[in-house]
């Protein structure tokens, strides 16, 4: 056997390999000592090298702790599964139901839809039209299910654009092929099988030409696929729901403010402040970025008159905009219950005005009460108005998932949100991972390995803190290009956490830097599903990942860390330690 039929069958049984070879080398970390953060830095070092190459699901590495961290001795089996259900995890359950009743009465796609039918049918603006959608519902729903909900759309822009480049429009509107219309104009065949004209008025070859046009809508292809993916990664950090970085940082946080015996500022209002204003930049300088790759610098000329013709592509949008029919009652409910559950999770706790949450006892209300209330609501409110007295035929076959919906009857009592449909759309593999993080966070804490790594990081106290930020910022972009953004902040935040605590910094500085700097993660395919969907459409190459999302990743970077030294300060009061967390914080020598 050769050494290329070697590697193919070690590709072959890569899995069995991994999941076997891994514990073992690492078996000498809790053989040889007796430390329990030895023991824990095994568990630590297994469940990461599973995350990072994916060998089993991400949503069953997470339930390593459940199993090692008792055999250990590090934790006992009942305060490791309360780990897996905490209110960050309940928060996210709750908003997750809600975007799945979204999605299955197409919500989603009638506002993506209308953004698009809003804007110009010139690439530039459609280009936004794909980007504003994405991004805003990104901040409500998964990321995953907002590419995989867009990418359809923008291969049917696409295709129009792409007829379009081959067509020419007369002045009546109707559609003339380039060369059936150059036949008229050229005086010999040989001067038709040499000249034909195109949008810039310049004569060259057919062949040139058609090569030109092939290659832009290539661009095209690459550039709008790209902004899918960008936008939903940024979306998500606008939000404290938006990715599963936010809620592992905000359980985390939560655990560390416990533990020094006062409340976490961190709620989904004040995320706002941060989130909103640098996810609006970045997908300002997204579309910006986009403009460039795809006309270059000529793109700042917006005097200059783009004599392509691109109706068609306005005319396949309208059509299939209209195609939804007229907004249903089931539709208008779940806006209504989408669009109350977000106003209370703002309102709870706002900061500058007493919220409602300052109606009950100190610390019984969170985030997760709205999400489950109106979760809870979509699964008993109806799908047709009370007041109807007939079938409803307006409501069109609904076709998903290859199923054909049929319109609801007379007589019938269908609710907005069933069992089945939470069943198969539900990412539960997310709520798991969120949970395994946590318990691993707590091993960690409990073991003292967190202590122990963040006292040999105490070197870093003598550098200023906006650059440990940007230096933290920078390494985490670095690792979750290649893992989870979820995995990475739940690596991270709690050494970090206990980190900035041994510097005499707030311990949120360097927490919010992991937790946003996780989800900038624009340069590989592996990085973040959105980044894989847009790579299976098979317009890119890694090549064009990696030459596009540096430049965002910099980008990024920069506004990032701009906001942590500006805004961020007085919204968490970042320049200030209580003296609680450092009584608190155990940074004695592990337990044994």
């Amino acid at each position: 056997m050769g050494f290329r039929d070697v590697l193919h069958e070690a590709r072959r049984w890569q899995t069995l390999i991994i999941a076997i070879s891994v514990p073992v080398l690492a078996s000498p970390l809790p053989i040889l000592t007796e430390h329990q953060a030895a023991k824990c830095g095994y568990i630590l070092i297994v469940m990461g090298v599973y995350w990072v190459t994916e060998v089993i699901p991400l949503a069953v590495t997470a339930l390593l702790p459940a199993v090692l961290l008792p055999l250990f001795g590090i934790m006992p089996v009942a305060d490791v599964s309360m780990s897996y259900c905490k209110e960050p995890v309940m928060l996210l359950l709750g908003s997750l139901m809600v975007a799945v009743a979204v999605e299955k009465w197409n919500l989603h796609k009638r506002l993506a839809l209308r953004s698009l039918t809003l804007v110009s049918a010139q690439p530039r603006w459609l280009l936004l039209g794909v980007i504003l959608p994405t991004w805003f519902l990104s901040m409500w729903m998964s990321n995953t299910a907002a590419t995989a909900m867009m990418m359809p759309m923008v291969s049917a822009i696409l295709q129009e654009i792409k007829a379009c480049q081959e067509s020419d429009v007369d002045e009546n509107g109707t559609l003339v092929p380039q060369e059936q219309e150059e036949m008229t104009m050229c005086e010999s065949p040989a001067d038709q099988a040499l000249v034909m004209r195109v949008d810039t008025g310049v004569s060259v070859k057919p062949e040139r030409s058609r090569a030109e046009s092939s290659s832009r809508v290539l661009t095209f292809a690459k550039s709008f696929s790209l902004a899918v993916a960008y936008s939903a990664n940024i979306g998500g950090m606008a939000t404290l729901t938006g990715t599963g970085a936010n809620i592992v940082f905000k359980g985390m946080s939560d655990g560390i403010y416990k533990k020094a015996k006062t409340d976490n500022p961190v709620n989904f209002a004040n995320w706002l402040l941060l989130g909103v204003p640098l996810s609006t930049i970045l997908v300002c300088s997204l579309w910006l970025w986009m403009q460039i790759y795809m006309e270059g610098v000529g793109c700042f000329k917006f005097w200059k008159r783009n004599t392509s013709s691109y109706h068609r592509v306005q005319t396949v949008l309208r059509r299939e905009y209209d195609s939804l029919d007229k907004m249903s009652y089931a539709e208008k409910s779940v806006a209504v219950c989408f669009v109350m559950m977000a106003l209370l999770w703002i309102t709870r706790k706002p900061g500058f005005i007493p919220g409602w949450g300052d109606l009950f006892k100190p610390k019984y209300v969170g985030d997760s009460i709205p999400a489950i209330i109106f979760s809870m609501a979509l699964f008993i409110l109806p799908a047709q108005a009370p007041w109807s007295t007939r079938t409803d035929s307006t409501r069109k076959l609904n076709v998903q998932d290859g199923k054909l919906k049929p319109p609801v009857k007379l007589g019938t009592y269908e609710k907005l949100l069933d069992w089945p449909t939470v069943h198969e759309k539900m990412a539960w593999g997310v709520l798991l991972l969120l949970g395994g993080g946590f318990a691993l966070a707590d091993g960690c804490e409990r073991s003292g390995l967190s202590a122990w790594v963040s006292s040999h990081l105490n070197g870093l106290s003598q550098l200023p803190t906006w650059a440990v930020t940007m230096l933290v910022s920078i390494v985490i972009t670095l690792v979750t290009e290649v893992t989870s953004n979820a995995a990475t902040t739940t690596l991270f935040v709690p050494i970090l956490g206990q980190t900035a605590i041994g510097m005499g910094v707030n311990p949120l500085t360097l927490m919010i830097a992991v937790a946003i700097a996780s989800s900038l993660a624009f340069m590989l395919p592996v990085a973040t599903p959105p980044n894989s969907i847009v790579f299976a459409a098979g317009y890119l190459k890694i090549r064009d990942m990696v030459l596009v999302g540096l430049p965002m990743n910099i980008v990024a970077l920069f506004f990032m860390n701009i906001m942590m030294n500006s805004w961020a300060v007085p919204v968490y009061n970042l320049n200030v330690l209580e003296e609680s967390f450092r009584s608190s914080m155990n940074f004695s020598q592990p337990q044994t």
